[in-house]
């Protein structure tokens, strides 16, 4: 670890990008497990009972037909998980096997496909990559229920390898052809997954240099022993997780352990969050924020239990419509995130989280209580709180002056050491936990 951080402050990162932060209790409860114990857990989210969210949803009823409810229940899931790295995986895999239900039109099918992510998060890619390949989502998105012999359709066939498994470049058009050939006949019905053995081509095939009567099965299993494959998860894992552009030695050491593992996922998250290139300067703050991480993150930091109906079309403004991905690549991530349009969404959010229309806000955050909670005496002490609460304290000397300024002076402008009357000081922290959250640094993760 850097020895300009403490420990806390990697944990601290762990739990953002393993996850999507944390409110200030399950930091205090990560913290006693020690950094080695925190990723033990995260990474073992099978042990961890997660009941209370389980039983929360069903009383909700989510109406899992209806693509409102669908995007309602994911961010609920987000925000309330005892397994944060089970829900941040299946949303990196929403991604990496990105779906939209535009053109599926059937919200059920995108919820069992969800399912299926978080089924296989950190589990076996193998088994992951051929339950994809029936997934009736996936099978109507990318058309393989027109995939017939005879007049095979190269949809499914060429994503698999470009977006899922080796990437460009490392497989022929001869090798996209023979591969939807094996794929006929891998349909849907209204009950899951169909083999339409009518419609599949049993004759010869070579695809990647191997031959034989190849089916759809032996096609994923082909793949997913490359050792391409291994490097192309590797590179998309760490960029996701870590930072963008990733050396070679890096990408080296995480597909190595998808190798030794035999093709499973947790041991390359264990590698990434456990590397010196994870925890370093250069991995430190240099994300930008998903809007996923930007409104879940905030709902947890700031303890806000009750969860606006239209948040996710507040993030679908943002960039990030859930089962609604733009592309078959699925979200580009990093600077894409920011815009004039994007920015001015997140800008809107952090007036709207700190204003009264969210009035769990305004119980969480009483004046006079946080004060004789804190103990805090003095406007700097009120600064350097919400400094470190929301940012790590990672902000110029300039920047904090500022912000002391503003928090220094009552509402007629007079200088003061200490805000007493408690409308005007919650007026002030109102305004404060704003401006901290359209800082440059509150856009990183």
């Amino acid at each position: 670890m850097s020895a300009a951080k403490t420990e806390s402050t990697w944990i601290a990162q762990l739990l953002r990008r393993a996850g999507f932060g944390f409110t200030p209790a399950e930091f205090k409860y990560y913290k006693s497990l020690g950094y080695e114990g925190t990723l033990h857990e995260l990474l073992n989210p099978k042990n961890v009972d997660n009941s209370t969210l389980e039983n929360a949803i069903a009383d909700q009823s989510f109406d899992f037909t209806n693509p409102n409810d669908l995007r309602r229940w994911w961010l609920y899931r987000m925000s309330f998980t005892r397994r944060p790295l089970e829900e941040k995986m299946t949303l990196f895999l929403h991604g990496h096997f990105a779906t939209s239900e535009r053109k599926v039109r059937n919200p059920h099918a995108m919820y069992l496909q969800n399912m299926l992510f978080r089924k296989y998060a950190l589990g076996d890619f193998h088994q992951l990559l051929l339950s994809v390949s029936k997934d009736p989502a996936m099978i109507v998105w990318l058309d393989n229920q027109h995939n017939r012999k005879g007049k095979p359709n190269e949809n499914y066939a060429r994503e698999v390898m470009e977006l899922f498994t080796i990437g460009i470049g490392n497989y022929t058009e001869k090798d996209i052809k023979e591969a939807a050939k094996a794929f006929t006949g891998w349909q849907t019905r209204p009950e899951g997954f169909f083999f339409n053995k009518n419609q599949h081509d049993f004759g010869p095939k070579t695809f990647l240099g191997v031959s034989g009567e190849l089916n759809g099965e032996d096609i994923v299993s082909i793949l997913v022993k490359q050792p391409q494959t291994g490097r192309f998860l590797a590179h998309k894992l760490i960029t996701f997780f870590a930072y963008d552009n990733p050396d070679k030695n890096f990408v080296e050491r995480v597909a190595k352990a998808y190798r030794e593992s035999k093709y499973r996922l947790g041991p390359m998250l264990q590698v990434i969050f456990s590397d010196k290139s994870f925890l370093s300067d250069r991995a430190y703050h240099a994300k930008i924020k998903s809007p996923a991480e930007f409104v879940v993150g905030s709902l947890k930091t700031l303890q806000i239990e009750n969860l606006d109906n239209d948040l996710p079309q507040m993030m679908g403004a943002m960039g990030q419509d859930l089962f609604h991905p733009p592309s078959v690549k699925g979200w580009d991530g990093g600077e894409a995130w920011i815009s004039s349009d994007t920015m001015m969404e997140r800008f809107n959010f952090a007036a709207r989280i700190v204003s009264t229309r969210m009035d769990e806000l305004t119980t969480r955050f009483t004046p006079s209580e946080l004060v004789h909670r804190r103990g805090l005496t003095n406007t700097l002490q009120l600064v350097n709180y919400f400094l470190d609460l929301l940012v790590d304290g990672d902000v110029s000397a300039a920047v904090k002056d500022r912000l002391l300024e503003y928090v220094s002076c009552d509402l007629d402008g007079k200088k003061v050491s200490m805000i007493e009357d408690d409308r005007t000081l919650d007026a002030k922290l109102r305004g404060l936990v704003h401006l901290i959250m359209t800082l440059p640094t509150y856009q990183l993760t």
